[in-house]
C-alpha cells in the first residue's frame, strides 16, 4: 500500500516536472522566437488590428463596440484569435497560440481583454501599441499580483516569472477612484500611466436608446412570460477555478416560486465558464417561472430588462448601479471566497444593496423592496465606481488610442442617394433585401431602416448590417404606419436623391447606379424605373408588360405635356422611383399617416408637381407578390383609399392645377377605387365590400366631380360599365363584371400557369357565394321586376 502511494507520488512529481519544463520552454522560448521570427525585417501594417479573446468565441463584449467602430468607420485590417482556452483540446490551443503570434507580429494594434501568461511573453516592436479593455468593470474580486499566493492564483514567484501582461500603452477603467487596483493587479508599478479613466467601451450601450429598446424586445422574445411581470435576474460569478468552473447552487427556486410567482419571474445567467453539464437542473414544475438563460442570453439585455438583480461577488454590479435599480447579494460562502480569492475593498463596506446569506432573507426584501430599497445607496456608488462611463467611452478610446489610425478613416461623403426601407415583421426577406442593397454597383449611398414595432426578428437582422457597414443605420420607433416610417427617413435623408424600397422586395444590383445616371442625364426631378415580379410561392421571375401607360414622345415630360395622362403613365408604388430630394422638400411632399394606401397622396402629388419626370425602361426592382407584409396584407381599412384620393385633390386645387388634371386623377381615382372595392370579394370581407360600395356610389362620385359624366370620359371601357353598376346600385352586376374578367383572365392563363388556376379557385368561390347571396336577396329580385321593360327595350335597341 505504502509503495504505490511512494509510486503514486513519484509519478505526479514527474507529471508537475513535464509541465514546469514545458511551461519554460513555450513561455521563454518557443512563443518569444515565434513572435520574433513572424515580424523579422517586416514592417507593421499600419491598418493593421489583432484582438485576442482568451476563452470565447465571436467578440465578446468587452470589444463589440471598439470592433465594430474599426469596421464601420475605418479601412482597417481587423483580425480576431480565439484561443478557447478551457473549452477544446490543449493541442488545437497550442496551435492557435502559434497562429497569433505570427498575426500580431506585423500589426500596428494589439487589444486584449484578458490576462495570460502566453499574452504576457510578447515584447512589443518599435511602433506597436497595445491595449488592454479588460473583460469586466470597476474593481471587485481581485485578479493577477492581487491573488498571488492564494488558492485562486498561483504564488508571486510564479506570476514575477511568467508575466500575465505585457507593457500596455492603455489600460481602460471605469473610474478614477480604481484605478491604482488595476496598477497593483497588473504589476504595472513602473508603468502607471498606462492604466486610464476614460471608460470602459462595454459600457457605451447602456446608454444607447435603441440598444435598451432591442434590450427589452429580446428578454421578451426569450421569455414570453416576462411580459406583464417584473423580472428577477439571478447572474451570479463561477466558483474554483477558470477551467474547473463550478455554478453556486444555493438559491432555493422552490420558495422563489411559492413567495414570488405571481408578480416576478427568474432569470439566471451563470458565468460563461461554467459549462452545461455542470450547472444547477431548473425542474419542470418551475418552468413558467424559472428560466435558465446563461447560453442564449446576453447579460447587457438582461442587465437592461430586469427589475432587481441577484448577484455574489460578480463584477456586474458596476454595470447594473448604472441604471440605479435594487441590488441583492446573496454570499453565503463570504469567508472561503476571502480566503480563495479576496476583494479589493471590504466587502460589506462596498456592496451598494444589502448582503444575505439564505434565500428567506431575500424573499422577504422583495416582498418589502419599495419601503426598503435605498436609491441614494446604489446612485452614490455609481459616482464612486463608474464616474467615466457616460456612453462615449468607445470614442474616447479611438481618439486616444487608435489616434494614428485615422489617415484610414473613412470619408464623409454626401451620398448619392438616400435608401429608405421601412420594415414592420419582415424577417423572412430583409436580409435578402438588404443584401442586395449593399452589392448596388453605386457605392456612396445611405441607407435608413425604419422598423415600425416588429416583434420578430427583423431589427436584429438590420443590426448586422448596421455594425458591419456605415452606410447602414437602423431606427426603430412604436408602430404607427408605412407613411410615418418613409417620413422619418425623409428627414434623416442626406442624399441627393431618394428612394423608397420596401423590406419584402429586393432589387438589381444596378439599379441605383442606372436610375442615378438617368436621373443625373436627365436633370430629373422624378425617375421611373420598370419592375419585375417576384412569385413567392412557386420562385418564379418575370416582366410585368403593363406596368405604363402612354408615355409621352418626349425623355423629360411633365404633367403639362400629358394632363390628361399624367397620373396613368404609372402605378402609385414609390419603390419605382427615384425622386430629388430637394424637390420632396421644396413642395413639402409627404406620406399620409394611414394605414393603408398611404403613398397614393405621395405619389400623384409628386408626379403633379415634378418639372421633369423620365421613365428608364429597364426592369431594375423584384416586387414580392404572394406574401402578407407591410404593404400587401389584406386586412385593409375600406376607408383609407378615399381619404388618400381626396387629400391629393385638396392638394391639387391648393396649387390650382386641378382642372388641367383632373380627367387623369377622376380616372385614376375610379380605377383605384374599383380595384379596392374587389380586393374586399369574399365572405370574409363582406362589410368591407358594401362599405366601399355604398362610399363610392354616395360620397366618392359626388366629391369627384363624376356624378354625371359620358363613356368616353372613362378611358377603360369596362369600367364605365362597372360606373354604371355602381351608379345603379346594382352590386349583383358589378361582381358580375368582376367574375366575367377573372374568367377572363383564368382563361388566357389555362395552359401556361395551371397552378395559378388553382390559387385563385378558392377566391372565385367566395365570389360566387356573394353572387348567389346577393342574387337570393328580396331587394335584387324586386330590383329585377321594376327594371324588366326598360332593360327588354335596351336590349332590343342594341340587338341584344
Amino acid at each position: 500500500m505504502s509503495n504505490n502511494i511512494v509510486e503514486a507520488n513519484e509519478n505526479k512529481k514527474k507529471f508537475n516536472l513535464k509541465k514546469i519544463v514545458k511551461r519554460f520552454i513555450n513561455r521563454k522560448i518557443v512563443f518569444p522566437l515565434i513572435y520574433e521570427i513572424a515580424g523579422f525585417r517586416k514592417p507593421l501594417k499600419q491598418n493593421k488590428v489583432v484582438f485576442l479573446e482568451i476563452r470565447f468565441e465571436g467578440i465578446t463584449d468587452s470589444y463589440q463596440e471598439i470592433y465594430d467602430t474599426l469596421k464601420r468607420e475605418y479601412n482597417a485590417d481587423v483580425h480576431v484569435h480565439h484561443f478557447r482556452q478551457g473549452f477544446i483540446s490543449r493541442v488545437d490551443e497550442y496551435k492557435r497560440k502559434i497562429a497569433f503570434f505570427k498575426d500580431a507580429a506585423t500589426a500596428k494594434y494589439v487589444v486584449f481583454n484578458d490576462s495570460s501568461d502566453t499574452q504576457g511573453t510578447m515584447k512589443k516592436r518599435e511602433g506597436q501599441h497595445f491595449l488592454n479593455t479588460w473583460h469586466a468593470t470597476g474593481a471587485f474580486k481581485k485578479f493577477g499580483f492581487g491573488t498571488a499566493d492564494k488558492e485562486f492564483g498561483g504564488t508571486r514567484r510564479e506570476q514575477e516569472k511568467y508575466p500575465l501582461h505585457p507593457k500596455y500603452d492603455m489600460v481602460t477603467v471605469s473610474s478614477p477612484e480604481i484605478c491604482w487596483a488595476y496598477v497593483q493587479a497588473m504589476g504595472m508599478e513602473k508603468n502607471k500611466e498606462c492604466v486610464q479613466a476614460i471608460g470602459t467601451s462595454r459600457t457605451d450601450v447602456f446608454f444607447n436608446e435603441a440598444f435598451i429598446s432591442d434590450a427589452y424586445r429580446h428578454v421578451y422574445e426569450q421569455v414570453p412570460q416576462a411580459k406583464g411581470k417584473k423580472i428577477i435576474l439571478y447572474a451570479p460569478t463561477f466558483r474554483g477555478t477558470a477551467r474547473n468552473a463550478m455554478a453556486p447552487d444555493k438559491l432555493d427556486i422552490e420558495e422563489m416560486y411559492e413567495n414570488l410567482s405571481d408578480e416576478y419571474i427568474l432569470i439566471i445567467k451563470h458565468h460563461p465558464m461554467i459549462k452545461k453539464e455542470v450547472r444547477p437542473v431548473i425542474e419542470e414544475k418551475y418552468s413558467n417561472f424559472a428560466f435558465d438563460l446563461t447560453d442564449d442570453g446576453v447579460i447587457a439585455d438582461l442587465l437592461i430588462a430586469s427589475d432587481i438583480c441577484i448577484t455574489d461577488y460578480s463584477s456586474i454590479i458596476f454595470e447594473y448601479s448604472l441604471m440605479e435599480k435594487p441590488l441583492i447579494f446573496l454570499a453565503y460562502d463570504l469567508d472561503s471566497y476571502y480566503d480563495n480569492r479576496g476583494f479589493f475593498y471590504d466587502y460589506n463596506e462596498m456592496t451598494p444593496g444589502p448582503v444575505y446569506t439564505e434565500t428567506s432573507e431575500i424573499v422577504d426584501y422583495i416582498k418589502h423592496i419599495d419601503e426598503r430599497f435605498d436609491k441614494a445607496q446604489i446612485h452614490d456608488f455609481k459616482n464612486k465606481f463608474m464616474s467615466s462611463c457616460d456612453g462615449h467611452a468607445t470614442e474616447r478610446i479611438m481618439n486616444e488610442f487608435f489616434g494614428e489610425l485615422d489617415e484610414y478613416k473613412k470619408e464623409e461623403l454626401v451620398p448619392k442617394v438616400s435608401v429608405i426601407v421601412p420594415a414592420c415583421n419582415t424577417s423572412r426577406f430583409i436580409e435578402e433585401c438588404l443584401t442586395s442593397i449593399k452589392k448596388q454597383t453605386l457605392k456612396d449611398f445611405e441607407v435608413f431602416v425604419i422598423d415600425d414595432g416588429s416583434t420578430d426578428s427583423t431589427v436584429d437582422i438590420a443590426r448586422k448590417f448596421e455594425r458591419r457597414d456605415r452606410r447602414f443605420h437602423v431606427i426603430t420607433k412604436e408602430h404607427t404606419n408605412a407613411g410615418d416610417s418613409r417620413n422619418r427617413g425623409i428627414k434623416m435623408a442626406k442624399g441627393k436623391y431618394i428612394v423608397f424600397w420596401d423590406a419584402d422586395d429586393f432589387f438589381e444590383e444596378n439599379a441605383l447606379e442606372r436610375m442615378y445616371e438617368f436621373s443625373e442625364e436627365n436633370q430629373d426631378d422624378i425617375c421611373i424605373c420598370r419592375n419585375y415580379r417576384y412569385d413567392n410561392l412557386y420562385e418564379l421571375k418575370r416582366t410585368v408588360q403593363n406596368d405604363f401607360g402612354d408615355i409621352p414622345e418626349k425623355k423629360v415630360f411633365n404633367r403639362r405635356d400629358i394632363p390628361e395622362n399624367i397620373f396613368n403613365i404609372c402605378t402609385n408604388v414609390p419603390w419605382n422611383k427615384m425622386i430629388r430630394l430637394d424637390f420632396i422638400k421644396e413642395n413639402g411632399l409627404c406620406f399620409q399617416n394611414i394605414e393603408k394606401a398611404e403613398d397614393a397622396y405621395f405619389s400623384m402629388t409628386a408626379i403633379a408637381m415634378a418639372e421633369r419626370v423620365s421613365v428608364l425602361d429597364e426592369y431594375l426592382v423584384n416586387w414580392r407578390c404572394n406574401i402578407q407584409s407591410l404593404t400587401t396584407s389584406s386586412n385593409k381599412s375600406p376607408k383609407c383609399i378615399f381619404e388618400a384620393f381626396e387629400k391629393t385633390k385638396e392638394y391639387l386645387e391648393e396649387k390650382g392645377i386641378y382642372e388641367d388634371v383632373k380627367q387623369s386623377f377622376i380616372n385614376k381615382a375610379f380605377d383605384s377605387y374599383i380595384y379596392w372595392i374587389k380586393c374586399f370579394m369574399g365572405e370574409a370581407h363582406l362589410d368591407n365590400f358594401k362599405y366601399s360600395f355604398k362610399y363610392v356610389r354616395d360620397e366618392a362620385f359626388e366629391k369627384l366631380g363624376m356624378s354625371d359624366i359620358p363613356a368616353d370620359y372613362i378611358y377603360k371601357p369596362e369600367q364605365y360599365r362597372m360606373y354604371q353598376r355602381i351608379k345603379e346600385n346594382d352590386e349583383a352586376g358589378l361582381i358580375m363584371i368582376f367574375y366575367d374578367q377573372k374568367q377572363g383572365v383564368n382563361e388566357r392563363s389555362t395552359g401556361r400557369n395551371v397552378e395559378k388556376l388553382r390559387r385563385t379557385r378558392a377566391r372565385e368561390l367566395n365570389n360566387k357565394r356573394l353572387y348567389n347571396e346577393v342574387l337570393d336577396s328580396f331587394a335584387y329580385r324586386v330590383g329585377m321586376k321594376v327594371t324588366w321593360l326598360p332593360r327588354k327595350i335596351n336590349a332590343l335597341i342594341h340587338n341584344k
